[in-house]
């Protein structure tokens, strides 16, 4: 193989942050060997002149309508197909520091893990850490009760992704829960207690605009890989629906005891069904 770990870069009108995202990259190529690949949706406001600036650095790029997140990473893997590991990073998220990729890459070859994982740091539009994402350690059946890896700080085989098969290009928020959640019905996952990447959260991301969409699909992807969906996605559902209602206002572990009667309509009612996940 060509290069230890690939890397995309999926992006669409992100001039504001793909700077620091391409230059957080690049710092890392100083210390492990990558192959960085950059998939634009077609950005119309600066993204592309900075992408120009950093070509010395990208093996390959793109700028043309696609479908979605999911699409633009398994194009960028597909491009990859050299790389023993793979990684895929937002354009508005960085690395922890210039070692991460070699930190993580690293440790996965010497345990012999197909699937690893680390630390994450939740950052803010400037770049100052706002909090720490909620890392567990690896359990299959934790992982059908919520998302404990944070997209950023988690790599995976090649091998891995060819046998899973790729990303799931009809989900828009819940891609890689659900890709974590494939890979783990035939991988045992890694844990490193390094910090790897860091999620940027601020007023614009989807994460922040979505939460209805997400909260979908993660019901939908539950129940069609674990059978059931816990009721605090049921509640949160609820919550997501009213964003300006009362129930705001009420504790949540009460919510829970005071919808559980109605959790299966709840569920029922999702707009995404079981045969779309």
């Amino acid at each position: 193989m060509d290069k230890k770990v690939g890397i995309v870069i999926p992006s669409l009108n992100q001039g504001a942050y793909i700077e620091e995202a391409l230059r957080s990259v690049i710092a890392n190529k100083k210390h492990t060997d990558i192959e960085l690949v950059v998939m634009d949706g077609g950005s119309q406001d600066e993204t592309l002149s900075i992408i120009k600036k950093y070509e010395a650095h990208i093996s390959l790029w793109h700028s043309e309508p696609d479908g979605g997140q999911a699409a633009a990473v398994n194009k960028g893997i597909r491009a990859l197909g050299g790389c023993r590991y793979l990684m895929w990073l937002n354009a508005d998220d960085v690395y922890e520091d210039e070692y991460a990729v070699k930190k993580i890459a690293d440790f996965a070859e010497r345990n012999g893990y197909d699937v690893c994982y680390g630390l994450s740091h939740f950052i803010d539009a400037h770049g100052k850490i706002t909090g720490e994402y909620p890392v567990e350690p690896f359990c299959r059946t934790a992982l059908g009760n919520r998302c404990y890896l944070s997209q950023p700080s988690v790599l995976f085989s090649r091998r891995a992704y060819e046998q899973t098969g790729a990303l799931n290009e009809t989900l828009r928020m819940c891609l890689d829960y659900e890709y974590w959640i494939r890979l783990a019905q035939t991988y045992a996952f890694g844990m490193i207690k390094e910090y790897i990447g860091a999620t940027r959260m601020y007023a614009q991301t989807k994460t922040a605009t979505m939460q209805t969409v997400h909260v979908e699909e993660a019901i939908s992807v539950l129940q069609r890989y674990y059978g059931s969906v816990p009721m605090h996605w049921a509640v949160t559902k609820v919550l997501a629906n009213h964003p300006q209602g009362l129930l705001q206002l009420v504790p949540r572990r009460l919510l829970i005891l005071l919808l559980y009667p109605w959790k299966a309509k709840i569920l029922k009612d999702s707009r995404m069904g079981k045969k779309d996940a």
